[in-house]
């Protein structure tokens, strides 16, 4: 019986030092790689004096759990890592679980993709189907050219990925682009001044799109986009946007806010997605604020939201009778509630949609006096310490409003 305890103790002991020597192993073989525009290819890129310059190439030797770090300046020469019929990938990601970072936040590396061909569509960063887990930290993406093309992206997300404190800006593409299966999240980026010439072309320059399965969106914002800021027309997943802004959408496309839900002449998937809209600002859209866009079903659940002077509607709940029945009908299966709307109208909110304590329906005054601030050019001010949202008071009740209670600023 002695000898079978001991037999016993020694292989959970050997059982628990097997297990501290593969998690010290794995701890340790995870790396740190470094790329900078005047890097070399050739180069070790294990540290700062012996950088990569590409980050195809850092890509190329790091492994799951491994850190790339984008150390500061402007990267603007690059190469075509992958192409098919239709597009370009400038920077093709293959592997997953790997983090691509700023080296520090005090200088934030710019990727410019000006001087990129346009013989097929650009996606300048593509995440391939199947890879997962790729995080992003800290850049800005600019100059993503069009050409005769139908549109291009800054980022093509194909996998799941996650964006944080990226900006995309002054480019003629689509921002954050999650198509086919695509999932993730994006958390404080911007999309801004991203719009084309051609009206064509410019009918596809959204902020954010959602058009695969479930995505996040927290503290982004979206501004003078040709198209939408938050578009997830064909999504398969229920999408999720909290604190989220968009405004100033007017440069000829369909200049909605939030455009949140819909399939126009896709495929209608069996369980129809319920998006989230919550804690989020629509201001001065050419067309709607808050659009549910002919969804055949629950668009979403739209909770302390505001939205101000949007030229077609604040808030336009239209639906569709079913997926079988294309026919257009005001919203009967939305759920509106502690939403505020100034200085534009509702639309579309029919016999059945629940509506509770919004300012259109319920004993509130809503005038312009109710508010500290009516000023939007706030919304557009710089980021806080670690990329939050600027500290802004516009359409923030003042004190002993009856709408104290409602809208963007009650948690």
């Amino acid at each position: 019986m002695r000898k079978v305890f001991d037999a016993l103790k020694y292989a959970v002991i050997m059982a628990f030092c097997i297990f501290l020597f593969v998690k010290t192993d794995c701890k340790a073989y995870a790396a740190d790689w470094y790329i900078s525009p005047s890097g070399n290819d050739s180069n070790a890129g294990t540290s700062t004096s012996a950088p990569f310059k590409s980050l195809m190439r850092a890509q190329e030797a790091a492994s799951s759990g491994d850190t790339v770090y984008i150390m500061g300046s402007t990267y603007n020469d690059f190469g075509i890592a992958a192409k098919d019929n239709n597009y370009n990938y400038v920077n093709e990601f293959t592997k997953s679980n790997i983090t691509y970072r700023a080296y520090t936040s005090k200088d934030v590396p710019v990727f410019d993709f000006s001087r990129v061909p346009t013989d097929k569509r650009v996606a300048a960063f593509h995440i391939k189907s199947g890879v997962k887990g790729v995080y992003f930290l800290c850049f800005k993406v600019t100059g993503v050219p069009i050409g005769n093309q139908k549109q291009s992206e800054c980022f093509r997300v194909e996998g799941n990925a996650t964006f944080n404190q990226i900006t995309c800006f002054d480019a003629q593409a689509n921002g954050f682009y999650f198509c086919n299966n695509g999932s993730g999240e994006c958390i404080k980026c911007d999309a801004y001044n991203l719009n084309t010439p051609n009206r064509t072309s410019n009918s596809n320059t959204d902020g954010f799109g959602a058009h695969g399965q479930s995505v996040a969106f927290r503290q982004c914002r979206a501004w003078a986009c040709g198209d939408d800021g938050f578009d997830c027309i064909t999504s398969k997943g229920a999408n999720t946007f909290e604190y989220c802004w968009a405004f100033d959408m007017r440069k000829g496309g369909d200049s909605n806010g939030f455009k949140i839900g819909g399939y126009g002449t896709g495929k209608v998937p069996n369980t129809v997605p319920v998006h989230t809209v919550t804690h989020c600002i629509a201001v001065n859209n050419a067309s709607n604020g808050f659009y549910a866009n002919h969804q055949p079903g629950q668009s979403a659940n739209w909770t302390n939201n505001v939205a101000y002077g949007n030229s077609g509607s604040n808030y336009n709940m239209l639906e569709r009778v079913s997926p079988s029945d294309s026919k257009d009908i005001p919203g009967t299966r939305e759920f509106l509630r502690c939403n505020i709307s100034l200085n534009g109208k509702v639309s579309n909110v029919g016999k059945g949609t629940k509506v509770g304590s919004c300012s259109w329906n319920s004993s509130y005054n809503c005038a312009n006096d109710d508010f500290e601030s009516l000023d939007a050019s706030q919304l557009s001010a710089p980021r806080g310490a670690n990329g939050v949202l600027p500290n802004i008071n516009f359409m923030k009740p003042v004190s002993g409003s009856d709408l104290k209670d409602i809208g963007y600023y009650v948690n």
